[in-house]
């Protein structure tokens, strides 16, 4: 257990979360068999697919990733178990993720290659969309059905390699680009949730996320350095309007899913996790003014009073917690932000993927920073303090002082967290260090999700042996 005084300056089951979205399912007969489903509107099966992966992101996939990485800490209460790394809670998100999102997307790009002319956005859309899905859903798993999978005619696809399904994500965000102009149709509000159809912001979203997934395989396989310098200059996620994002309200069926578990299950008071030591550990040395932002002390502690535990350490009375303004009902779903941008390119620039060195490294690792800090609430005073304590980035230093920040910059987005820790150094050397938890299920490190046990005994073609939860992927190297 960790403890300081700080003068602080700051204090899914939820089953008809969204339900009201326009346009959703309503055909009556779209999802009778969730294997064979033929034919719908390309725009109403984008939001149900877009919704329901915001959803997972923010709700089902949250607890598990964000309590067995050490994000939050669980107080040995509700999430002790996945903090030990125990996936019950998660087993559903598999076939919600093939049934509900990749099977819709994939059933509404085959609706809209088949119209004449063809809405070469809408297919652009959809074909971007399905690659953020699918690049996701590998990093949880590792090897998963890509070529064969939620096409309707093949009941037991096979499972594509790491490698090659990052590989055929590039390729989908390619073609998607290939085919975005400036006349055909595009799927627009109500049924785009993240840009209303506008498909400059999709072409910077494509642009950052192929950035991204190259940034993830660069490591593993050193020959994609030269698409990313490519990706030098191309136009880019470049302010907050440009983010990938969907937006929840403080309506009733329309708040966050994280709001609305804490509402439903506690009355509005957050019990459940905690402040973690692995946090503290990065926040401290810098008296990083998020500290009080991410968390609230506990209900017994002195007024400014912070103390973080373990990972399965039992809670007292004095515990932090992750802050209640973090579970806020119209808090929106982040899949990808502009500081997140910033920093990959400040990474890009530092490791001489792009030209302009270190200088420019700094630049844009401070830009970041900044982001991150004006958006959670931080003054500029406080932010301009904490840049100005911030150590040059050199050769000896760039990758641990990036880290850090991109790790913190993810805090509440455990899913790019978990990305982000896994490729931040040489296996056994990540950052920050981790820590196997007492009562672990494993005897490693949680690197990837287990398939769930339905899709082992029905799908032959699953992995055998079945990978378990310590096992490295192939971007993890």
């Amino acid at each position: 257990m960790r403890f300081i005084n700080h003068a602080a300056a700051r204090c899914a089951a939820a089953g008809a979360l969204f339900l009201a979205l326009p346009g959703c399912f309503q055909d009556g007969g779209l999802n009778v068999d969730p294997n064979r489903s033929t034919s719908a509107d390309a725009a109403q099966l984008f939001s149900g697919a877009a919704l329901k992966f915001s959803l997972l992101r923010v709700g089902e996939l949250t607890w598990p990733v964000a309590l067995s990485t050490q994000q939050w800490a669980s107080g040995a209460r509700w999430g002790l178990a996945q903090a030990q790394y125990d996936q019950t809670r998660v087993r559903s998100a598999w076939g919600s993720i093939y049934t509900d999102v990749l099977k819709n997307l994939v059933i509404a790009t085959r609706e809209a290659e088949a119209l004449t002319p063809k809405p070469n956005n809408s297919i652009a859309q959809l074909k971007i969309y399905s690659a953020f899905v699918y690049s996701q859903t590998t990093y949880l798993w590792g090897d998963i059905p890509f070529s064969e999978a939620a096409t309707g005619l093949v009941d037991k696809p096979k499972f594509d390699s790491q490698q090659d399904v990052l590989n055929g994500t590039l390729k989908l965000i390619d073609e998607a680009l290939a085919v975005i102009d400036g006349t055909s149709r595009a799927i627009g509000a109500p049924n785009d949730l993240y840009y209303g159809g506008d498909m400059a912001k999709w072409r910077r979203f494509a642009n950052s996320l192929k950035f991204r997934i190259l940034m993830t395989m660069v490591d593993a396989d050193p020959t994609k350095a030269a698409a990313i310098t490519a990706l030098q200059g191309q136009p880019v996620i470049g302010a907050r309007a440009d983010e990938l994002k969907v937006i929840y309200t403080n309506q009733a069926g329309r708040q966050n899913p994280r709001f609305s578990f804490t509402q439903i299950f506690r009355g509005g008071v957050q019990q459940d996790w905690y402040a973690s030591n692995v946090m503290f550990g990065e926040l401290l040395p810098t008296n990083d003014p998020r500290l009080a932002i991410f968390y609230q002390p506990g209900p017994s502690a002195t007024s400014g009073q912070y103390v973080a535990l373990n990972s399965v350490e039992p809670f007292t009375p004095t515990s932090s917690l992750v802050n209640l303004n973090l579970l806020k009902a119209d808090l929106p779903e982040m899949s990808f932000s502009l500081s997140e941008q910033y920093l990959l390119e400040a990474e890009a620039f530092a490791r001489g993927f792009w030209t302009g060195g270190l200088s420019a490294a700094d630049a844009r690792y401070r830009a970041g920073v900044r982001e991150g800090m004006t958006v959670l609430g931080v003054t500029a005073g406080q932010t301009d303090v904490f840049l100005a304590g911030l150590p040059t980035l050199t050769p000896t230093n760039f990758r641990r002082e990036l880290n850090r920040q991109q790790y913190l910059d993810l805090f509440m987005r455990p899913l790019e967290a978990w990305v982000q820790w896994r490729r931040s150094g040489d296996r056994g050397s990540e950052y920050p260090t981790l820590q196997v938890p007492q009562g672990a299920l494993v005897g490693g490190l949680v690197r990837r999700l287990l398939y769930r046990s339905e899709e082992i005994t029905a799908n032959p073609k699953t992995p055998s042996p079945v990978p378990q939860q310590d096992v490295p992927m192939w971007f993890d190297k």
